[in-house]
């Protein structure tokens, strides 16, 4: 079987999703394919968080800010209740070392608009009534956050680009691709050969090992794998979602096989308490955890979070995740490969979500973007062989 398409998306998480939606929104005869089920990888592993305090500050800025005006009318654009609330951040600091580090932070994000405060250990239980300030010498606080509900996210968009065309391939992975004149043609599958004037890789952690097939590496992608963990619901309402500040005192480089422990902490939409994160950098995709993983987890948030120590673990989980190591995403066409383009390892992917997929759709149908993407280009660093 060969089936023909304007564009393939490959990858259908967040990102995936949102780029098949706005094609096919914007009338391309679109196809999207996945090895497994829908959100079966690393977005499925996400808490929601639509994260700011956090942005890459030298070359990100413009696209966070564009990004994050989308939220303001997105549950009307799909017709679709997301969970969307306003959450604030914040970032506990622990050590001198941590406090300067957070305060020169303060002053970039101050100058570009977004209105993080430093705050002293005593305002820290005005912010989250019940976090210990005992061991705490403040943190790093901004309002204007937001989540919402990713499986909702992605069920919209897949839902409402289904209604105009959409055509969906699940647990059917890309096992090969065919070029013509060095321009890519059509992708191969178990369930046959679909061929595509655009391809779009949205594929995360795997990316690197589907470009091989085409005789591409990309040196600055990596991938590590990642710890959660999910507690029952309760009533108490977090205020923020929490990551220690330690986050800005690590490192870019991992040593392969060494876990490394954060706390991160965040209530879902549905009351659930969001508890991570362990990492390590691995040379394969299980998805086991390590057995010291899930009680430092725990030990982590019970160090801020006490009054929680009785709650009850529902899960644990592990995902692979796409971690560049300059900490900018993959993100447009591919030069060398003409017609195929990628759309992944992104520093925070629900506020960038929305975005990226009208951004794919531009470079598609118009051959420009609204988005200066020239920083993200995915052959910054690259070895083609073919």
């Amino acid at each position: 079987m060969n089936q023909n398409f304007d564009a393939i998306v490959i990858g259908a998480g967040y990102i995936g999703s949102s780029v098949a939606y706005h094609l096919s929104k914007a009338g391309l005869k679109t196809a999207i394919f996945d090895q497994g089920a829908i959100a079966a990888s690393a977005s499925r592993a996400n808490f929601g968080n639509i994260q700011i305090q956090d942005l890459e500050l030298e070359h990100s800025v413009p696209m966070i800010l564009l990004a994050r005006t989308r939220f303001a009318t997105l549950e009307q654009e799909l017709d679709w209740k997301l969970g969307l609330r306003k959450l604030g951040s914040l970032l506990p600091i622990e050590n001198e070392n941590q406090w300067k580090i957070l305060s020169a932070r303060e002053q970039e994000l101050q100058a570009i608009g977004i209105p993080s405060e430093l705050v002293s250990a005593h305002q820290l239980t005005e912010l989250e009534p019940c976090i210990d300030p005992t061991n705490l010498l403040g943190g790093l606080y901004h309002a204007d956050e937001g989540q919402l509900d990713p499986f909702q996210l992605i069920n919209a968009y897949l839902t409402r680009a289904r209604q105009v065309g959409l055509k969906e391939y699940y647990h059917c992975p890309v096992t090969g691709f065919d070029l013509h004149t060095g321009k890519i043609k059509s992708i191969h599958t178990a369930a046959g050969n679909f061929s595509a004037d655009s391809i779009i890789l949205c594929t995360g952690a795997y990316t690197n090992q589907l470009v091989k097939k085409l005789g591409i590496k990309w040196d600055v992608l990596h991938y590590v794998l990642g710890q959660a963990m999910v507690t029952e619901p309760l009533p108490i309402q977090l205020n923020t979602h929490l990551a220690s500040a330690s986050f800005f005192e690590m490192g870019a480089d991992i040593p392969q096989g060494v876990l490394l422990a954060n706390m991160a902490i965040s209530q879902s939409t549905h009351g659930h308490l969001l508890l991570g994160e362990s990492m390590y950098e691995a040379d394969h995709f299980k998805t086991h955890i390590p057995g010291n993983a899930l009680p430092w987890i725990a030990r982590s948030v019970l160090k801020y979070f006490p009054a929680f120590q009785k709650l009850r673990i529902l899960r644990g989980w592990s995902a692979a995740i796409a971690d560049p190591n300059d900490g900018l995403p993959l993100f447009g066409p591919v030069a060398s490969v003409p017609g195929l383009y990628v759309a992944t390892a992104f520093r925070s992917t629900v506020i960038i979500t929305p975005l990226v997929g009208e951004t794919i759709t531009q470079l598609i149908t118009t051959g420009t973007s609204e988005l200066d993407i020239q920083a993200f280009l995915p052959e910054r660093n690259t070895y083609v062989s073919h």
